[in-house]
């Protein structure tokens, strides 16, 4: 009788200690349950704000098996490219065949020789739709390293069509900016270049006159009517390298970039600055280097240039006591054409130095803050380069470096 009340015991206790472990696995399965519901939905939640992210950045991830040649990506992806809805793969025949036909040869050779050598994936594009409109794509992709078995590529594809048209438009603008300062330093100038063809146009007229009076009454009347001649020869040439330079900057920049006599270029602005030097109280001493090689560019923004710093020179030096120089000197810099523009003015604060290039900074009263910035997005767009440094003892010092024309680089 005592041994049956002790194996219920022994029973009862052993119930007990099983049901605490079945709770106690329930508890653990609740919680495991529990935490996977939340990894579920956190995961959902970061497919979301992907899928979100995507369609506002107008871009998509894909993946690229080179074995089976299977392209893979999220929804985004084909949806830039108006693939049927709910589209998740491709070929790359299919992928192609969207190229502009202009591109697609180009990027077929690219893609092919990256993937043949291992390479990254980075090139830009345009793709064309049924109804005509275009769209511009950037690629950016690299080899899957830590994947096993068949090689893939993984990256991103991205809707830059819009990042292009801003583009275009900001460099029209540019464009224009540039138009515009062209003519209001032409606006300025205009007293110069009156008085520039003036003067020739009085020593035609009077060598004229000479040649008249001595045609009609002189002794020896042959020898000095040549003499007068001549002058009108001269003087004709004179005023017509003034009236060319002026038309040179009044062109439209939109020229080819060809290779073109530097030195004659500067010396042609010079000419149409004399007469402002002149009202200016600005003596101007040039320093042209012998045979220089020929510069590659747009000869009428290279001017622009030139034309604008020389005319930053004088005005600097309007609020200075001191002789008014400008020194303009050209050689060869590190393989490069140079051109030096320094003056006697008051000099720049060292603090203001790389803001002179900012646009709308401007240390002048009634400027407009754009030359400067405008001419160094010239210089860089030929590939060279436009910096400012303070004098020795005053003054302001610009340097423009320009690349050589062609067969003058080795």
């Amino acid at each position: 009788m005592h041994q049956n009340q002790g194996t219920a015991s022994n029973s009862g206790a052993g119930s007990e200690e099983l049901l605490s472990v079945l709770m106690d696995l329930r508890a653990a399965l609740d919680e495991a349950v529990a935490g996977r519901r939340a990894a579920e939905e956190e995961l959902r939640e970061t497919l979301a704000a992907m899928i979100q992210h995507q369609q506002v950045g107008k871009c998509g991830n894909f993946r690229y098996n080179t074995t089976t040649g299977a392209i893979r990506g999220t929804e985004e992806v084909f949806k830039i490219f108006q693939f049927p809805a709910g589209t998740r793969g491709c070929t790359v025949e299919e992928w192609l065949a969207k190229l502009h036909e202009d591109d697609r040869d180009r990027i077929a050779q690219r893609f092919f020789e990256a993937i043949s050598k291992g390479e990254d994936l980075r090139f830009d594009y345009r793709i064309v739709f049924a109804d005509g409109s275009m769209k511009h794509i950037r690629c950016d992709g690299e080899p899957d390293l830590e994947h096993e078995g068949e090689v893939t590529y993984f990256g991103v594809l991205t809707d830059i069509t819009e990042q292009r048209h801003v583009e275009e438009a900001q460099r029209a603008m540019e464009a224009e900016l540039a138009s515009s300062l062209r003519l209001a330093s032409l606006g300025e100038l205009a007293g110069s270049i009156i008085h520039e063809v003036n003067q020739p146009l009085a020593a035609i007229s009077a060598s004229a006159e000479a040649c008249r009076r001595w045609m009609k009454h002189g002794t020896d009347p042959n020898h000095r009517a040549l003499a007068s001649l001549d002058r009108i020869s001269e003087e004709c040439h004179r005023a017509a390298a003034i009236v060319n330079g002026l038309k040179s900057l009044i062109q439209s920049n939109s020229i080819e970039p060809v290779a073109f006599d530097f030195s004659l270029a500067v010396q042609e602005v010079c000419s149409l600055l004399m007469g402002e030097l002149t009202r200016e109280d600005v003596l101007l001493v040039v320093d042209m280097a012998r045979d220089l090689p020929p510069a590659l560019g747009n000869r009428v923004q290279i001017q622009q240039i030139v034309m604008n710093l020389a005319r930053n020179a004088v005005e600097a030096m309007r609020s200075v006591a001191r002789r008014r120089v400008m020194t303009i000197t050209t050689g060869m810099h590190e393989g490069m054409l140079s051109l030096r523009v320094a003056d006697t003015g008051p000099g720049v604060d060292p603090a203001d130095l790389e803001r002179l290039f900012s646009p709308l900074f401007t240390t002048k009263a009634g400027g407009m803050g754009l030359g400067l910035p405008i001419s160094r997005k010239i210089a860089i767009a030929h590939g060279g380069s436009l910096n400012a440094k303070s004098g020795m003892k005053s003054g302001a010092i610009f340097n423009l470096l320009l690349p050589l024309g062609e067969n003058h680089g080795d």
